[in-house]
């Protein structure tokens, strides 16, 4: 009888533990199961705040700033500036669809106000992209190329009635001309300033420009070869500014200093021209290569007394100074130092005025009608970028309101209200644009009429010089 007491006992201890056990896995499954259910409804309540209907927030569309602030759509937000005018509308609209239907129903269960349901539809589908369109739109500035007016002074009481003839520019390439001046390297300011200066002398005359020691380096093993090296790269001609500066990208500073037989090269170039010629030359050395650029100079004018030797001295030692200087006195001319670009700039223009040509053609440095309907049609490929923010805006507009009127979600008459408003807003919307389209006209009137009146005063102080 004990023995089946114990065997009752330890069943109903083996059972109890058994139930205990599985109400415990039963609890626990429960608990995980409300755990799951409260998350996923967590994650849904999450989804809808983010995605929620704002049909209590009336959006304003008065000015250029209402239109850049103007809410993200949520459901396109993504969409950047590129992204949205590349995408066909039908692409966005079918990637979105199920979301705008659930917030269409959403929407139409909550009101039936059309002011109200317009507003929602544009914090779920107005453009992400205004702020930036405009803003690049508000920036564009006119790419007019900024004239050059020259501001020279007379040369002593000898005027500017004597005809300047011909031209022929020396430009020293040595090695010493990549050092640097104010972080800028000699030789890139002194074939600007050359540039420039042959912008003015070339109007009403023939140039040549003749670089030397633009080859070898200053090696000893290179001397020979350096110190031949004198070429003309812009031939004796009519003067062409784009050919002339592309005759300046075909070297660089390399060897030694001929300057003796740089003159000498002018010399025989000119050996069958007459009339006035003038030589410019611009150093920074003294001659390397064994010869006498003073003799050289004299021995050029000597031959033609209507034939003259100008120099600039740029950042030169005293040494190169006074061989410069004696130079150019032999040369019948002057000499000239400059020590860094802007007294380049001043110098290399030095005593030349315009002549009656330039003058009567100064106008061309202003911009001209084409240059100025060219700048209008550039600034006219913002302004349609952002039209064509307008436009497609409203056609996802239109297929959400086209949901809405096949599903009956609201009485016909409301979906015709809120389309009528779309079609309001989007017409002001034009019209902001527009104002903005012919506020930047009126810049870019205004900036090439600036241009224009700096030219003129140019002219005008420029007869005042040639007719004192």
């Amino acid at each position: 009888m004990r023995n089946i007491l114990v065997v009752l006992l330890v069943c109903f201890l083996f059972l109890t533990v058994a139930c205990s056990k599985e109400d415990t896995e039963s609890k626990e499954e429960i608990n995980k199961e409300t755990k799951e259910e409260n998350l996923v409804e967590e994650e849904e309540n999450s989804s809808i705040e983010k995605t929620k209907i704002e049909v209590d927030k009336i959006v304003s569309t008065d000015d250029l700033d209402d239109l850049k602030s103007q809410p993200v759509g949520t459901l396109v937000s993504e969409l950047s500036l590129e992204e949205e005018l590349s995408t066909e509308t039908n692409q966005i609209m079918e990637h979105i669809d199920t979301d705008l239907r659930e917030q269409l129903v959403q929407l139409t269960s909550k009101t039936q106000e059309p002011n109200e349901i317009e507003s929602a539809l544009i914090h779920l589908l107005g453009s992400p992209n205004y702020k930036e369109a405009i803003e690049i739109a508000q920036d564009f500035q006119p790419d007019f190329e900024e004239p050059y007016l020259p501001n020279p002074k007379r040369a002593g009481d000898s005027g500017n009635s004597e005809d300047i003839g011909k031209a022929i520019i020396l430009l020293d390439a040595s090695s010493s001309m990549l050092l640097s001046v104010n972080g800028e390297v000699k030789m890139d300011i002194a074939k600007d300033a050359v540039k420039r200066f042959a912008d003015v002398i070339g109007q009403e005359s023939e140039v040549s420009l003749v670089v030397y020691g633009h080859k070898g380096s200053e090696s000893n093993n290179d001397k020979k070869l350096s110190c031949e090296s004198i070429e003309e790269i812009y031939p004796m001609s009519e003067y062409n500014s784009e050919g002339f500066e592309e005759s300046l990208a075909t070297f660089e500073s390399k060897g030694w200093t001929p300057l003796a037989d740089a003159i000498n090269k002018a010399a025989e170039m000119s050996s069958t021209l007459e009339g006035p010629l003038t030589v410019y030359i611009v150093s920074d050395g003294v001659e390397t290569c064994d010869g006498d650029p003073v003799k050289a100079a004299g021995s050029f004018v000597d031959e033609n007394n209507e034939r003259s030797v100008n120099i600039i001295g740029f950042n030169v030692d005293q040494k190169a100074e006074e061989q410069l200087i004696a130079v150019s006195e032999a040369g019948n001319g002057k000499y000239f130092s400059a020590n860094n670009a802007e007294e380049m700039q001043e110098t290399i223009e030095y005593e030349w005025l315009p002549s009656l040509i330039d003058l009567a053609w100064a106008f061309q440095k202003a911009p001209g009608p084409w240059e100025i309907l060219a700048e209008y049609d550039l600034y006219k490929v913002e302004h349609q970028r952002i039209r064509n923010l307008i436009d497609l805006e409203r056609e996802r507009f239109n297929l959400a309101i086209d949901i809405i009127r096949t599903e009956e979600m609201v009485p016909s008459e409301v979906t015709q209200e809120v389309s009528n408003q779309i079609s309001t807003r989007k017409s002001k919307k034009i019209d902001i644009i527009n104002e903005l389209q012919t506020m930047k006209i009126d810049e870019i009137d205004a900036i090439s009429d600036e241009i224009r009146e700096r030219v003129d005063k140019w002219v005008e102080e420029m007869r005042e010089l040639v007719y004192d």
